[in-house]
């Protein structure tokens, strides 16, 4: 069940650079996302832009993000840069299942 620390989070969205930010939300994505079906996978891959990747056996989703981005989400809101990435998941198709933990319930 994936449960999750507001205190805990807002602490290292105000202390973690905006690259270990994206990679630790990118673990907790993946981590949900395993819960639902070990199938998943999340892959961040840094360019001039930061590339986040969703794979589930042959379905893909994948947004960009600005290093500006990442920033200023994560000094918005501990969980500003969750929220952005799971909505755009949710707009390109993957559907979110409830009831397992408070992880979702914080983000969106």
């Amino acid at each position: 069940m994936m449960n999750n620390s507001g205190w805990i989070r807002g602490y290292m969205s105000k202390s973690y650079s905006g690259e270990d930010f994206l990679i630790h939300v990118g673990t907790c994505i993946e981590d949900q996302l395993k819960e639902w079906d070990e199938g998943y996978a999340v892959n961040i891959m840094k360019f001039r832009d930061y590339v986040f990747v969703v794979k589930n056996g042959d379905k893909y989703y994948e947004m960009e993000l600005t290093k500006d981005e990442v920033e200023l989400l994560k000094g918005k809101s501990p969980y500003s840069l969750d929220r952005k990435i799971w909505l755009e998941l949710m707009n390109q198709g993957l559907e979110i299942l409830e009831g397992f933990g408070n992880y979702i319930g914080r983000v969106l």
